[in-house]
């Protein structure tokens, strides 16, 4: 199963974090914090920055996108229970109704790996992603996370002797191997963890800039003719998308260390496998506790709809 239980590791982790009233946001800049304080006293920041999760989501403005996204949600949930307090009698059961079927179409169902399934190509990947942002009727756009699935995707078929062919590789992963030209195509256990985790991170972060982008243009943008309930059904579908696409890359990510660990001592390579696995499974935890901050917003949305419309 491809959803992120209750018995994982990495969500037990999180949400016994979470549970002592601190919001994620919080939780990952504490342990950024602790995490600098430790490497300034044991290696240089260059070489520990390359492969700790925490450094490397805040350096993609994770961090700061999902606290002005926890605000924005904060805020909304506010404003709703100040209206559901004002009302009373049959108006308020109507609303109620209505927000129950919000969050009914909001809930993610249950999605599982189906091995049978091809693995997507980047053009499906972004065709998917673009067309649920098109449901959404936002501006945004979701360029920088199909650029970051692109470089992830081109950097394991390298390793895998399967390079894309020339003009059709990223600026990034050019600049990679442009300095590695005599380099053999034996890459480190150690750089491909390294690259696995600054991958999951880059790619949590900007999926959680779109969502804080969605919330605020939800909020703040045009009037859209698209319900709540639709914009609930499309970030739901997003959501899963893209937290299988987190676990297939670090199935990937972790088939390339086997292969290129052949040679390792199982202490060596196994909690670098373990590694991967771990932040991915965060990765996920993070990506849906993102995506339930959006639910006041919705909710919010659809209560000024409904205000507009008796108005009329």
């Amino acid at each position: 199963m491809d959803v992120i239980a209750e018995g994982d590791p990495g969500f037990k982790k999180t949400k016994g974090l979470m549970n002592r009233n601190s919001t994620l946001s919080q939780v990952l800049r504490e342990a950024k914090e602790k995490e600098e304080q430790r490497t300034a006293t044991e290696v240089t920041m260059a070489t520990e920055k390359k492969a700790h999760y925490g450094l490397l989501f805040d350096e993609f403005q994770g961090l700061s996108h999902l606290e002005a996204l926890e605000m924005l949600s904060r805020e909304s949930d506010s404003k709703v229970k100040s209206v559901i307090n004002a009302l009373s009698g049959e108006e308020l059961d109507m609303l109620k109704v209505e927000l129950e079927q919000l969050k009914e179409a909001f809930s993610l169902a249950e999605f599982y790996d189906d091995e049978e399934e091809e693995k997507k190509g980047d053009e499906d990947f972004t065709k998917e992603i673009t067309a649920l942002f098109f449901e959404l009727h936002v501006s945004a756009k979701p360029d920088k996370l199909a650029v970051a699935r692109r470089s992830a995707r081109e950097w394991i078929e390298r390793l895998n002797g399967e390079a894309p062919k020339e003009g059709e590789m990223s600026e990034e992963n050019q600049q990679l191997d442009s300095g590695d030209a005599d380099q053999d195509a034996q890459t480190s256990v150690e750089d491909i963890h390294a690259f696995a985790i600054r991958s999951l991170a880059e790619l949590t972060a900007y999926s959680i800039e779109m969502f804080h982008k969605t919330a605020a243009l939800v909020l703040h943008g045009q009037k859209q003719e698209v319900s709540a309930t639709g914009r609930a059904k499309a970030l739901s579908q997003m959501t899963i998308v893209l937290c299988k696409e987190l676990s297939s890359l670090s199935k990937e990510f972790t088939t390339c260390l086997t292969t290129a660990g052949v040679k390792e001592k199982a202490d060596v390579l196994n909690p670098l496998i373990t590694g991967v696995f771990l932040e991915a499974s965060n990765s996920a935890s993070y990506i849906q506790d993102a995506f339930q901050l959006l639910l006041p917003v919705l909710q919010i949305s659809l209560i000024q709809t409904r205000t507009e419309l008796s108005q009329q």
